[in-house]
């Protein structure tokens, strides 16, 4: 027996379980194969959107100036003109309404996005927090979560908070 001949097998193994695990979610979850996924070009869109929407619920009420700031940050951010800006916003609010856990959606971010474009959706979430003035303590918690799910550095979540504070000293 050669020492390889057991890790060949341990190697097998794993395979095996990865290609069960994988027939499982497909069976689980046929919408979700790689293919449709790699095929949803609004996936990271509807996704930032989600959490956008959650934080502006955050403090049990959307004010309009959230909304402003949640379309201004779809449409500098991805580009979407009016109509498929808010047929997105309404699909991310359903999705919102109805989910349990933002997981999902910081999982992809955290994959799709680099580093950068992850600090600036926290820049976002901080700019929405502030469009009332204040800061409601569910909300700066639901960042500060949301920047370690997504894989923001607490430095550079603090820095766009800053930025964020300050831009919306100089727009209020």
């Amino acid at each position: 027996m050669h020492l390889t001949e057991p890790f060949a097998r341990k190697l097998d193994q794993t395979n095996t379980m990865t290609d069960f695990l994988a027939s499982i979610r497909r069976i689980i979850h046929p919408e979700r194969t790689s293919d449709s996924v790699a095929k949803d070009d609004h996936a990271i869109p509807r996704a930032a959107a989600v959490l956008l929407i959650e934080l502006a619920m955050a403090d049990d009420a959307e004010h309009a100036s959230e909304r402003a700031i949640i379309e201004a940050a779809m449409a500098e951010t991805f580009g979407l003109e009016s109509g498929k800006l808010e047929a997105l916003l309404k699909e991310a609010e359903t999705i919102q309404n109805q989910a349990t856990s933002m997981h999902e959606y910081t999982q992809q971010l955290r994959a799709d996005l680099s580093a950068s474009e992850r600090a600036e959706l926290i820049e976002w979430l901080w700019r929405v927090a502030y469009a009332d003035q204040k800061i409601d303590p569910y909300e700066e918690q639901l960042i500060r979560r949301l920047a370690d799910l997504i894989g923001v550095p607490h430095r550079e979540m603090i820095r766009r908070k800053h930025r964020a504070e300050h831009t919306e000293a100089d727009d209020g």
